[in-house]
């Protein structure tokens, strides 16, 4: 039968191929295991695309489509993380199974995971300070007034979604590794708990973090010097 227009541009016949076939599997739950992977690549491929598109407008001064770009990257995101939920849903003991096949692999080398970490620094926040520096504002205006540079504000928010939705990311991941294989397992590459937990702790926008805490810093010893109590002390 021929090919409907639909599979010729989907490429089904390549796409569905690319898992292993029903005799070849090790055991039920592979097939999910190979498809929620391969499907998180490809959203993580879209996620590039996306970013580096935020760069290209950034450069020509396009801060509304940016924002709008930023929030479609949040939603691939999210996806993302629902998607993981499926992996949930496997035994211990199967995933032991497919482990046999994955040899020294870990989600550590995902390819489009990689990237995730090293465009902020690389691409995104250049492009982002380059844009502030043309506009004559710095991220401590915005965040003492954001209403008076709510674009601005609204940008600056995008990138903190990407920032927190990768934090969690790997904090959710952390938690599959605690449900399937325990907390104290070690693997070639040392505890998968331990590699989780450590890179849970970077920060890829660290100076829109460090705002805040200048921003609050200053409310709190100007609220004290009016001898106002705000439950905070810096």
């Amino acid at each position: 039968m021929a090919l409907t227009d639909y599979e010729k541009y989907i490429r089904t016949e390549e796409l569905l191929s690319l898992q292993k076939t029903r005799d070849a599997l090790s055991c039920h739950d592979e097939l999910q295991f190979q498809v929620v992977h391969q499907a998180h690549e490809l959203y993580m491929k879209l996620i590039e695309h996306e970013l580096r598109f935020v760069c290209r407008l950034l450069a020509d001064g396009a801060a509304a489509r940016a924002i709008t770009t930023m929030r479609r990257v949040s939603t691939v995101q999210h996806v993302l993380l629902h998607s993981v939920e499926l992996l949930d849903t496997m035994a211990p003991t199967d995933y032991m199974t497919i482990r046999t096949g994955l040899g020294r692999g870990s989600g550590q080398e995902s390819p489009g995971f990689r990237t995730m970490l090293k465009l902020p620094g690389e691409l995104v926040w250049p492009a982002f300070s380059a844009f502030l520096e043309k506009q004559g504002v710095t991220l401590r205006t915005i965040y003492d007034d954001p209403h008076a540079h709510h674009q601005l504000f609204q940008l600056c928010e995008g990138l903190v979604d990407y920032d927190q939705l990768l934090q969690t990311w790997r904090y959710r991941h952390l938690m599959l590794v605690y449900r399937i294989i325990g907390t104290g397992t070690p693997s070639l590459k040392g505890k998968h708990s331990d590699l989780l937990e450590s890179g849970r702790k970077t920060r890829f926008f660290p100076a829109l973090w460090d705002v805040r805490d200048e921003v609050f810093s200053d409310w709190t010893a100007a609220q004290a010097a009016k001898g106002k109590e705000t439950g905070y002390h810096g």
